[in-house]
C-alpha cells in the first residue's frame, strides 16, 4: 500500500508541475491499464466504466483482463463507500454506528435516518 500511494504522489508532483507520465505496458493487456484505470478513478472520483472509457478514447487498445477488471469493479463499490462516509456529517456518521435505547442489538435504521440516507443517495446520484 506505501509503494502505491507513493507512486500515486510522484504521479500526482511529476503533473502537478506540468510533465508528463508515460505507464508502459505491453499492448494494454496488462496491470499498466488497470493501473492508470484505478488512478483515474481515485483522482477524478469517476466509476470502473467512466474511467474504462476515458482511458480507452486516449488508448484505444488497453483491454485488462478479468482478473483485473474483478478487482478495479471491488476497488469501485469501496471508493463510492469512502466517498459516502466522507459527504456524511458526523452527526450522521454517529446516528447510523449507534445502537438506539431499547433497541439492544438491533441495527436497524429509524424511518428519520432513512430520510436522511435517501436524500444523500439523491444527492450523490446528482454530483455523479
Amino acid at each position: 500500500m506505501r509503494r502505491e500511494m507513493q507512486t500515486k504522489e510522484f504521479i500526482d508532483g511529476s503533473l502537478q508541475t506540468g510533465g508528463k507520465v508515460l505507464v508502459h505496458g505491453n499492448a494494454g493487456i496488462s496491470r499498466s491499464a488497470a493501473f492508470v484505470i484505478a488512478y483515474i478513478m481515485e483522482t477524478f472520483g469517476m466509476k470502473y466504466r467512466d474511467a474504462f472509457a476515458y482511458v480507452q478514447e486516449r488508448r484505444f487498445c488497453i483491454n485488462p483482463n478479468a482478473g483485473f477488471v474483478h478487482q478495479l469493479q471491488e476497488y469501485e463499490a469501496i471508493y463510492l463507500a469512502k466517498l459516502t462516509i466522507q459527504m456524511m456529517s458526523p452527526l450522521q456518521i454517529e446516528r447510523s454506528l449507534s445502537v438506539h435505547s431499547g433497541t439492544t442489538g438491533s441495527l436497524k435504521r429509524t424511518h428519520e435516518e432513512e430520510d436522511d440516507f435517501g436524500n444523500m443517495q439523491v444527492a450523490t446520484a446528482q454530483n455523479g
